[in-house]
């Protein structure tokens, strides 16, 4: 039981993610803040407390961004090291393609080295004749079960898109 949840911790722990290095008065900082000002962040702080989740940014003008907790905790940009937004949507679209491209290569991979058995290598053969045509349908099958496996994957771990404030 406990390699199954090694496993699933292991496919999360490889989600995708974008990070942005810049102080608060950069205005990369802005641009990002901007960008994500709708989302719902992590905020880790410069003061060693544990990290705030369900953060909402709140800005009264460009200068003046803070950052509101569930517990009404208000934290200024100034206390703030590293912020990070998760987004399932767009981990769902890593996935699938991280997951598309492994199907289609180890598939490819798998039926060109494959031995085939009697039927297949008779001139009797409909589908797969040759380690060519198996390499297709190895590309194929895998592919698509790559992509849906990717897609449930990326979809729970996330895109995570991360301000370092530095």
């Amino acid at each position: 039981m406990t390699s199954r949840r090694f496993a699933a911790l292991g496919l999360l722990a490889t989600a995708c993610s974008t990070t942005t290095v810049a102080t608060s008065a950069d205005p990369r900082a802005h641009a990002w803040l901007a960008e994500h000002a709708g989302s719902e962040m992590q905020i880790e702080t410069t003061d060693r407390g544990p990290d705030q989740r369900g953060v909402v940014l709140e800005a009264a003008s460009p200068t003046q961004i803070t950052f509101r907790t569930r517990a009404d905790t208000v934290v200024p940009i100034d206390r703030a090291s590293r912020l990070t937004v998760v987004g399932h949507g767009r981990g769902a679209l890593d996935g699938a393609l991280i997951g598309i491209a492994v199907g289609v290569l180890g598939g490819a991979l798998y039926g060109a080295t494959r031995g085939l058995d009697a039927y297949e290598s008779s001139m009797d053969c409909t589908i797969v004749c040759n380690n060519s045509d198996a390499a297709e349908w190895g590309a194929l099958m895998y592919g698509v079960l790559g992509v849906v496996l990717g897609t449930v994957t990326g979809a729970v771990g996330g895109h995570r898109d991360v301000l370092d404030l530095r």
